[in-house]
């Protein structure tokens, strides 16, 4: 057991826990408490947002495992997939950051009925984000299992319950409020780990930096060899996938909804981008190097998602460690937090309220709210008792899967006035059916059945619109209400 590391972790997660209680005393006491605790109240300004977004999307999948998954994987494929996450900020501040904040919706189900109207989307949309978010949730919760299990020094069984109910615990209460105030302080912490290994790296560097990495590579031959360990179709998968995730993926949706206008919804995709992509160019440039250098025994000991914190072990003693373990939990609580909410809202919002019970009141909806991230908390906690091989791959299928269903629903609804509902319920069901076709019955590349997927789900649905009624004019009117500067 790591005593000091474990102190120093157990004080984070109680000031987690003390966030959620003070936060759902201030729901309980608002006048708006849905709004508080969905949206935080509108009113998250452009920097506290943008670390909120840094730290939704930088999870224990990409920073945490980003060094061994590159080892393992090779630098080409993580290359396309930040990449790709780099591009998505900017593609949804243009595409979807305007419509969405102006809307005054709460999650996009609700702008997606809004849009299109009927029962299909009611359901439909809350299910596919269920569905995906819970895929998503397994790899987090394996990484938070995983840093339990080092610094306690029990079983990686143990560590993720312990975690898991923590995580449960505090978003169950204090809802986006508490995601919000949380995602501030984990998006902080996130930058100062990346920041201090990255500079314990340069700092302790045994040679010049070109020579050292050259040895990697000579270590590991595949490591900047396109097409050594994956096809080419995997790393433009993985591209695509994280291209188009920000302008449909709930949790990372949320943040816009949270934003004080549309402006301060933009700024904070494009903050959040520069952010994300030079902490990522770090940990691949400066961190990947070492790990030729790290006892093969212990590497072998350890899933290749630990080998940063591992590394990390190496520079600094037990109090910066402990901070340092601290923040990768951080990173993994961002995501699974953000998510917990993102599955809690589709149920108790979308489906409860939308559609089961409409005259619930706000209490009640908040109530269910509650349960219902306990239930799907737990699930997925049994679920991750077998965890998969590398953590990228698995979250970046999950978000594939709700792009694939949802991103032309959304982007064709918001800039193609001809979008209609029967083409965008086909567009829906034609990338969901064929990505979990694709899934689960064909052997293909890492994420790249996405390529097959969304394609068909864009034409489906473009043909569809196109030979059938158009839009009443009130949609249309709607639609270009939310384009307008507010």
């Amino acid at each position: 057991m790591k005593t000091v590391e474990l102190s120093i972790m157990v004080v984070y997660l109680l000031f987690l826990v003390v966030i959620g209680i003070y936060s759902q005393r201030r729901i309980s006491q608002s006048q708006t408490g849905i709004e508080d605790y969905y949206v935080a109240g509108r009113k998250i300004g452009t920097g506290v947002n943008s670390l909120a977004m840094l730290a939704a999307l930088g999870s224990g999948g990409s920073f945490m495992a980003g060094a061994g998954t590159i080892w393992n994987l090779g630098f080409p494929f993580l290359a396309w997939m930040c990449a790709g996450s780099i591009v998505g900020f900017t593609v949804a501040s243009v595409l979807v950051a305007k419509p969405l904040r102006n809307s005054q919706k709460f999650t996009v189900s609700e702008f997606l009925n809004d849009r299109y109207g009927g029962l299909f989307f009611k359901i439909a949309v809350p299910v596919v984000i269920i569905i995906g978010s819970a895929m998503y949730l397994m790899s987090q919760m394996t990484a938070g299992g995983l840093i339990a299990s080092y610094v306690t020094g029990l079983s990686y069984e143990w560590g993720l319950v312990i975690i898991v109910l923590v995580f449960i615990f505090y978003v169950s209460l204090g809802g986006m409020l508490a995601v919000t105030w949380t995602n501030i302080l984990q998006g902080a912490m996130m930058v100062f780990l990346i920041s201090s290994v990255v500079i314990a790296g340069i700092v302790n560097l045994p040679i010049d930096w070109a020579s050292f990495f050259m040895n990697a590579t000579n270590e590991n031959p595949a490591l900047g060899v396109v097409g050594a360990t994956l096809p080419v179709a995997a790393y433009i998968g993985a591209f695509v996938t994280w291209a188009t995730a920000v302008c449909v993926t709930p949790h990372l949706v949320m943040r816009i909804f949270t934003a004080t206008n549309a402006r301060s919804a933009k700024l904070s995709l494009n903050i959040s981008m520069l952010l994300f992509g030079i902490l990522m160019i770090g940990v691949g440039l400066v961190v990947v190097p070492y790990i030729p250098t790290m006892d093969a025994v212990m590497l072998a000991n350890y899933a290749p998602d630990m080998w940063l914190l591992l590394i990390a072990d190496q520079f600094f003693g037990p109090v910066l460690l402990g901070i340092i373990t601290a923040g990768i939990m951080a990173a993994v609580m961002s995501s699974t937090d953000a998510l917990l909410l993102a599955v809690s809202s589709a149920f108790s919002y979308d489906l409860y309220k939308g559609v089961i019970n409409p005259n619930a009141s706000r209490e009640r909806i908040v109530k269910v709210s509650m349960g219902f991230t306990w239930v799907v908390g737990l699930v997925v906690m049994v679920l991750s008792l077998n965890p998969p091989a590398f953590l990228i791959v698995l979250y970046t299928a999950a978000v594939g899967f709700m792009v694939s269903s949802l991103f032309s629903p959304m982007v064709l609804g918001i800039w193609w006035k001809r979008s209609t509902r029967v083409g965008a319920i086909v567009g829906l069901l034609v990338g969901s059916i064929s990505f979990l076709i694709c899934f689960l019955f064909f052997t293909m590349p890492y994420n790249s059945e996405i390529l097959i997927a969304l394609p068909m789900s864009l034409v489906s649905m473009y043909v569809v619109s196109a030979f059938s009624k158009k839009p009443s004019q009130e949609i249309v009117d709607k639609m270009d209400g939310y384009h307008m500067d507010m």
